[in-house]
């Protein structure tokens, strides 16, 4: 007789994996860094004078008022995307913010100042800004709305997780069904008629 397969270690397997790509068991990086209070995101692309993006690129973020903050440095990726976080205080509010981004190969030299905008009284709201690099770039404020694709990342690999669960449990299923069907007539030829 075959050994049946044990559901509840699949179902320890996959609680863990949900935990994980949930970020329970291995917290997400916004969470690592600063509560939501205490951080502060600037977000963007970096584009080169054509208009199209440039990969790699260090970005740097620093508060121009409160020196005791570190700065910030994130790189563009394969889109031009990038994502910075600041550690600022409500003490912050209104600090000027300077952005800049150098690279020689696409040669792009910019630097861009914005202001800390956010209410210290919420505690719930994202507070960000956005900040685009090249051609036609825009400067905004934080604030309500959110950023587009400040998330991209994050809820595709959520996402992913997802449809690998849903795939792996249609796998579970289909085996489960295909032993009880060799079951049924092993069961039928040992009975005496």
């Amino acid at each position: 007789m075959e050994p049946r397969p044990s559901w509840s270690r699949a179902a320890v397997f996959f609680g863990l994996v949900g935990l994980i790509g949930s970020g329970v068991l291995i917290p997400c990086a916004a969470w690592a860094t600063h509560e939501m209070d205490h951080r502060f995101t600037i977000s963007g692309h970096v584009r080169d004078k054509d208009g199209k993006p440039v990969r790699d690129v260090k970005v740097q973020a620093r508060d121009l008022r409160d020196q005791k903050i570190d700065p910030a440095t994130s790189y563009a990726d394969g889109s031009g995307f990038y994502k910075l976080i600041l550690h600022l205080h409500n003490s912050n509010a209104g600090d000027p913010i300077q952005i800049s981004v150098n690279d020689e190969q696409s040669g792009l030299d910019e630097v861009k100042k914005i202001r800390a905008e956010f209410d210290p009284a919420d505690k719930h709201a994202e507070r960000q800004a956005k900040v685009e690099f090249g051609p036609e770039s825009e400067t905004s404020g934080g604030g309500s709305g959110g950023v587009v694709g400040t998330e991209d990342a994050s809820k595709l690999w959520f996402y992913g997780v997802g449809g690998v669960l849903v795939a792996a449990a249609i796998g579970v299923a289909v085996v489960r069904a295909r032993h009880r069907q060799a079951a049924v007539p092993a069961k039928r030829h040992g009975k005496k008629r």
